[in-house]
């Protein structure tokens, strides 16, 4: 009998003491934590008026890595350009054509990247296509593609030569300007007369487009 009583408690010891070591090594243990987020693909594109899917990648404090599938908020430096809307994987909506900055969130982390939204371009125009000025004045144009239907003003280079396509004119610039949306090309008032060849080019495209700048 005693030494059956013995058993018992001995058995009865060697639970308690399994349920306290469990519940000690229980408390020791913490939860990883998300250490880090990368967007894919790191500098995202879309075409003008289509959509796109961007993710987050995550990695926790114990270098285990995923993409987030909840949990993240998604954000653009400019909503009229790009939106980026979703809680896991995102959808990348391009509005206008021009570069944002994407942000994803989640547990204090963030990471950023630039979006570009773009346009796919099949014929390039230049309006006007002749203008005149006197030295020392401005002349806007505005450049299209697609047979009118897109304004690609913003995103346009304008290079002015003054024979041909060959030699750049040192006399006259060209920017856009953000206020009126127009490019504007300013002669110098040093500006010797002549005819001039205004053209239009676009990133991604060997298309051009020509207008003529008489300065008289």
């Amino acid at each position: 009998m005693l030494t059956k009583r013995k058993l018992a408690l001995t058995l009865a010891f060697t639970v308690l003491v399994a349920v306290a070591f469990g519940v000690s090594c229980k408390g020791f243990f913490v939860e990883p934590t998300l250490t880090s987020i990368t967007i894919n693909p790191t500098s995202p594109s879309v075409q003008l008026g289509e959509t796109t899917t961007v993710k987050a990648y995550g990695v926790n404090s114990n270098d285990q890595g995923s993409y987030l599938t909840s949990d993240v908020s998604w954000s653009s430096s400019d909503n009229t350009i790009a939106t980026v809307t979703g809680t896991g994987s995102a959808v990348l909506t391009g509005l206008q054509i021009g570069t944002v900055t994407i942000t994803a969130a989640s547990e204090s982390v963030t990471d950023s990247a630039t979006a570009t939204v773009y346009i796919t371009i099949s014929s390039m125009s230049i309006n006007p296509t002749s203008a005149s000025v006197t030295p020392g004045e401005t002349q806007s144009f505005h450049v299209y593609a697609n047979g009118g239907a897109d304004d690609i003003t913003s995103g346009a280079t304008l290079t002015v030569y003054n024979d041909g396509t060959t030699t750049v004119a040192s006399n006259i610039s060209c920017a856009y300007n953000s206020t009126d949306l127009e490019q504007i090309c300013t002669t110098y008032s040093s500006t010797s007369t002549g005819t001039y060849q205004v053209v239009a080019s676009y990133t991604g495209t060997t298309i051009t487009a020509t207008a003529t700048l008489n300065v008289n």
